[in-house]
């Protein structure tokens, strides 16, 4: 039996574009709160660099590092599948055959979700053009997301 046929599941509504969107800036916004601060208080291999005669101190890897841990550890079953942004919009991510999605499957889908912002964010606009509204994360880690 094909996907196509069975596609959409009776109990199960795919979130569309701006949703996924309102959800995503959510938790980057509660990321940027918690990932800023991170490499200052925890991490002390931050580079430092004179800009414009200022000795300026940066630190990714904290903030990469914490936003992968966040959206690994509630995208898995660890999470429900929610993260706190799909939570107060009453989404979730589960994989294409309709059960939870384990923390592998969240990290194939994370490193994913990165491919698709630096590519223009071309794979996440694909959502909205999608006919199961799926990015191109989700289809690399066979997952969907859905009204919980």
């Amino acid at each position: 039996m094909s996907l196509a046929a069975t596609w959409p599941p009776s109990q199960l509504a795919p979130a569309g574009f701006f949703v996924r969107t309102w959800a995503y800036l959510v938790d980057a916004f509660l990321l940027s709160l918690v990932g800023g601060a991170f490499p200052f208080l925890v991490i002390t291999g931050n580079s430092e660099q004179i800009v414009n005669g200022q000795r300026v101190t940066t630190g990714a890897g904290g903030s990469i590092l914490v936003a992968l841990i966040y959206f690994v550890l509630f995208w898995s079953h660890w999470g429900g599948g929610r993260t706190l942004g799909m939570r107060l919009l009453k989404l979730r991510v589960i994989r294409e055959d309709g059960s939870e999605l384990g923390v592998a499957g969240a990290v194939i889908r994370w490193l994913g979700l990165w491919l698709s912002f630096v590519t223009c964010f071309i794979g996440v606009i694909w959502v909205a053009f999608d006919s199961r509204h799926q990015g191109w994360h989700d289809k690399i880690a066979k997952t969907l997301v859905v009204y919980s």
